[in-house]
């Protein structure tokens, strides 16, 4: 394996320098992804500078697995896939493990959205239902979790093998057989006897380690991934967990990696790197302080055996807010390490350990070591920069070593085996050819990529179904050719219905509206009736019945009755105008209603509801084919380019035993160091 690496030379420039002596902390959660990759870092510093010390090691003090209780899994154990609907929330840290050409990329509702797939028009005929689509279109292709569902709590160093083997057994059996699956036959073959070796090799700890953690398991395999992968027994391997790394009393409390910790208990910069830390997890999936007890700061203590728990000072007490929340007195809350160390080390004994919170870990790494992450790994440094920036304009200076990233160009590698693949359904779409050797995979993955992105633009730009269908037959060919001119007839015919049947509709609303407005008239009519009767003939109606009772003369009395004659003559012209205007309008409803009638019986005939059937089926083949297009673009596009920057090392072992795959990624490696610090 030649890992002379020119490009190399700046990281032993700068390792040779300012940071002589500085140990390299590989930390991972898990064997089975791409952790065991580093083991190619390993070797160009046995090439280059062999007495450089490299930690490597499982993370184990985080959360073994937490489970949407929207989910209500019964209890026990799951392997579960990960997808923008019921799973949604889903996380899995030790049990995760992705297939050939997998990865935990997810096609989310917004990306489906923004590239116009119609989720609800969709969802509402997918057998199932919309749920039943969401979790469909947006599930990550060749992914696998492992769950221990009855503790959503539970660290990883608390999970027994014993308790966890055969679950974690189906878990990678799953993953092994699903990427046999993606070989020709015989290289199928070669991998399953790869894969019975991988799955002895668990059956064999697990024997003779009954009491381990799978934790512990991970720990000791990881040195048999680096020998396997690099073909001798590397040097200067120092093996940990980070339980161990980061275990917290009066004995380790002047360790740099707790420096960051010191910050937010000292009450002159504490608010400072509280508002620092808020700012920068703003906006993520990460929980602000406010989220938690009172007086939080973000770091856990972990309590082998019983949880881990947020660290909170309050007046009087400090809280560690485990399940069942764990209450130190103490007369002054600590305000230094030595002081929280002293308090936790005397209530919960030496053997705990004190773990940052997402950002606050990878300043805690960083403080200390220089953390080597593979391209993409960990989100959350851009945040991590963030926040420390925010720190240092305020006044909070602290110093960090750089991250160390390492570059694979995992599918560039593949020219250098011979092996063939059975591309799996939205790979073999996308390169067009169901079955490909690894040098053509190699020299097309690149193109086939940029194309899906292409697409991904191009079907982003097509607003309507119209314009899609249209899209569908150029794109698809003949099988969209047919239906799309069936789709283009229908939709003429349907649009010649409606010239049609629109300008009746106008005239029946037209038609309804006068009938509405001479109704309205026809009270207003009413009123002035009512009006006219009370201002003018009652008052001289009643007039005439004082006279009478009076015993006027008949020439005064008749002469009010010419009067009211007169009136009279006038009510008559308000109650035919009233009369004429009802006619009026009940002819205008009448007219409405047949115009409304002819309008029901034209777009009800046989023909146009068939014609109308027809349009729907092909809007939902039309929508439903955009939703897999889009799904198989980004787990293309962005898949493939996400799994070649983080593969998992097994792959290399089952695709191709001798490892000339392997070797070929160890030789384009690329390193460069990222700063956390600002400039």
């Amino acid at each position: 394996m030649d890992s002379s690496h020119k490009q190399f030379d700046p990281i032993v420039s700068r390792l040779n320098a300012e940071l002589a002596g500085v140990k390299l902390l590989a930390l991972g959660q898990t064997v089975y992804w791409d952790e065991p990759m580093k083991a190619i870092l390993r070797h160009v510093l046995d090439e280059r500078l062999p007495d450089t010390k490299m930690m490597v090691g499982i993370h184990d003090a985080d959360y073994f697995s937490r489970v949407p209780a929207s989910l209500d899994l019964p209890s026990g154990w799951a392997i579960l896939p990960h997808n923008d609907g019921t799973t949604r929330d889903l996380w899995v840290a030790t049990g995760e493990i992705s297939r050939l050409f997998g990865s935990e990329t997810i096609p989310t509702r917004e990306m489906l959205i923004e590239h116009g797939v119609q989720i609800d028009k969709v969802g509402k005929d997918f057998p199932g239902g919309r749920a039943a689509f969401v979790d469909t279109v947006t599930e990550a292709w060749g992914w696998r979790g492992l769950v221990h569902v009855d503790s959503g709590t539970e660290v990883s160093c608390c999970v027994p093998l014993r308790e966890a083997l055969p679950h974690l057994l189906d878990l990678l059996s799953w993953g092994f057989r699903e990427s046999a699956e993606s070989l020709s036959e015989v290289d199928a073959r070669r991998a399953s006897r790869e894969a019975d070796e991988l799955l002895a090799q668990v059956r064999d700890y697990a024997d003779s380690h009954p009491d381990a953690s799978v934790a512990n398991m991970f720990r000791d395999l990881l040195p048999r991934f680096y020998e396997r992968l690099l073909g001798y027994e590397p040097r200067n391997l120092e093996l940990v967990t980070s339980l161990s790394m980061f275990t917290f009393n009066r004995s380790t409390v002047d360790l740099p990696r707790f420096r960051p910790v010191d910050a937010f208990l000292d009450p002159r910069t504490r608010e400072i790197c509280q508002t620092a830390y808020n700012e920068a997890v703003a906006g993520s999936d990460i929980y602000t302080l406010d989220r938690f007890p009172e007086g939080a700061i973000p770091f856990d203590i972990v309590i082998p055996g019983k949880g881990r728990g947020t660290v909170c000072l309050r007046d009087g007490e400090v809280v560690i807010d485990t399940d069942d929340p764990i209450r130190i007195p103490c007369t002054v809350c600590p305000t230094d390490l030595a002081g929280l160390a002293a308090v936790i080390e005397d209530r919960l004994g030496s053997e705990v350990a004190l773990v940052g919170k997402a950002l606050t870990l990878v300043l805690m790494m960083a403080s200390e070591f220089v953390f080597v992450l593979n391209q993409e790994g960990s989100a959350y440094i851009p945040r991590c920069r963030t926040m420390v920036s925010a720190m240092k304009r305020s006044g909070v200076d602290r110093s960090f070593y750089p991250i160390l990233r390492i570059g694979y160009n995992t599918w560039d590698a593949l020219k250098s085996t011979d092996a063939t693949f059975n591309l799996p359904g939205h790979l073999a779409r996308a390169f067009g050819q169901g079955e490909i050797t690894a040098v053509e995979f190699s020299d097309s993955w690149r193109d086939v990529v940029e194309s899906q992105e292409r697409l991904l633009d191009t079907i982003k730009g097509l607003s309507s179904t119209e314009e899609f269908v249209a899209f569908l037959a150029g794109y698809k060919g003949e099988s969209w050719a047919h239906r799309s001119e069936e789709y283009r007839r229908t939709l003429t015919f349907i649009r010649n219905l409606s010239e049609r049947t629109g300008p009746m509709k106008e005239e029946s609303i037209r038609l309804k509206d006068l009938s509405y407005r001479l109704r309205q008239d026809v009270q207003q009519l009413e009123v002035e009736k009512g009006e006219h009767f009370r201002t003018t003939i009652k008052p001289l109606r009643d007039e005439i019945w004082r006279l009478q009772q009076d015993g006027a003369d008949e020439d005064r009395i008749r002469a009010i009755e010419d009067r009211i004659a007169r009136h009279e003559v006038e009510r008559a012209g308000f109650e035919r105008l009233i009369a004429e205007k009802r006619a009026e309008a009940a002819e205008a409803q009448n007219r409405s209603q047949e115009l409304k009638k002819q309008v029901q019986a034209m777009e009800k005939s046989d023909e146009v509801v068939a014609a109308r059937a027809t349009l729907k089926s092909i809007e939902y083949e039309a929508e439903l084919a955009r939703a897999w297009l889009v799904r198989d673009a980004i787990l293309t596009g962005r898949g493939l380019r996400y799994a070649g920057h983080r593969p998992s090392a097994w792959w290399f072992m089952l695709v191709d035993p001798q490892l000339d795959w392997f070797r070929q990624v160890a030789e384009t490696a690329e390193f460069e160091f990222e700063e956390i610090e600002a400039e």
